[in-house]
């Protein structure tokens, strides 16, 4: 039977997480842990090969490069860089006014955001699975798109969660990423993040607003969401590499220090 892509991008970021903690796999092992096929396993390493992520040897195959990261569970991610990503929120809420509708997706950052505007008159989208208890007795409207719940990353992701979006437009779009360059644009270590964040952006009649900490500036993970010029605004803080940032403005992209 023939394999959604969801499954099959789903299967493709175990494969990298399984890298990621071992460096190097062999093809019968990944075979028995993840119960396919040996024959599917070298085709997906071919296919990770070919974008670059892993290098093949005889009967395996290691991960090509350190420069591809991989992101913190959430909650390590909470802790850290925490007031810049409160001023980042705060930042980002002036950019929202009442009765727009806003895209938001999962992640530290976002969490924040939802904080700051959720007593506007405004209808919030998000795969942010903690997005209920962030918003709390707020006014503002929650839909939450639903999906395959990600305990990682406390969101919700798959065809559910896209096919939701696809009949709603959002007057603005804010992203967290976990990392953005130049040269790369917005990356995730999640696979299934990227068709969310690809969605709202391509949803989105407004601003497209990517919210990151200055850690996040000049770091790349292993998929792509976006190119750096399909946003229109970088709201960061002072601690993000000045380099980036120029180079960044010129190619047309607004950059606020929140700080």
């Amino acid at each position: 039977m023939k394999q959604s892509q969801a499954e099959v991008q789903k299967r493709h970021q175990r494969l990298l997480e399984l890298f990621n903690t071992h460096g190097s796999l062999q093809v019968s092992d990944v075979s028995k842990i993840l119960n396919m096929s040996e024959l599917t396993i070298r085709r997906d390493f071919d296919l990770l090969e070919k974008k670059g992520y892993i290098v093949r040897f005889h009967g395996g195959a290691k991960l090509a490069s350190a420069t591809t990261e991989m992101a913190p569970v959430f909650e390590n991610k909470g802790s850290m860089n925490q007031t810049q990503k409160q001023q980042i929120a705060k930042v980002i809420s002036q950019y929202i006014k009442d009765k727009d509708t806003v895209f938001l997706n999962a992640g530290t950052t976002t969490l924040e955001v939802i904080k700051c505007i959720k007593n506007m008159d405004i209808t919030i989208i998000t795969n942010n699975a903690l997005a209920c208890s962030a918003l709390g007795d707020g006014s503002a409207t929650l839909i939450s798109t639903g999906g395959e719940y990600n305990n990682r990353n406390k969101s919700y992701t798959g065809a559910l969660a896209t096919n939701l979006m696809n009949r709603v437009f959002a007057t603005v779009c804010v992203l967290g990423v976990n990392g953005i360059t130049y040269n790369d644009g917005i990356t995730t270590s999640a696979y299934l993040e990227t068709m969310i964040n690809e969605e709202m952006l391509k949803r989105c009649k407004g601003k497209k607003i990517v919210a990151a900490d200055g850690s996040k500036v000049g770091r790349t993970f292993c998929f792509t969401s976006a190119e750096i010029t399909d946003i229109d605004i970088l709201v960061t803080d002072s601690s993000a590499d000045p380099e980036e940032l120029r180079k960044m403005r010129e190619k047309g992209i607004e950059i606020v220090l929140a700080d």
